[in-house]
């Protein structure tokens, strides 16, 4: 017999902060070139202006980062963010 966890109850908040790990295609490790993380924090930093998003504090590891990040109300989707 199997036991299914109770579903917890969906949470909606205002402004909520996101936290995202995204990883390189193919898990490449290309983010250890200095010049291609400075090419991701660089658009981090004009993320706002450009897509309606802030970037807070972040990792960025040879295949992937971690990072977290807040919409504004007019902000494009989170997905068409991240691939953007």
């Amino acid at each position: 017999m199997h036991k299914h966890l109770r579903r917890l109850e969906r949470v909606w908040i205002d402004w909520p902060i996101y936290f995202i790990t995204t990883c390189t295609s193919k898990r490449r490790s290309i983010l250890t070139s200095k010049e291609v993380a400075k090419i991701l924090v660089d658009e981090w930093l004009n993320a706002h202006d450009r897509h309606g998003w802030a970037i807070g504090r972040y990792v960025i590891m040879p295949d992937h980062v971690h990072f977290f990040c807040s919409a504004e109300l007019d902000a494009k989707a989170l997905p068409t963010f991240m691939q953007a």
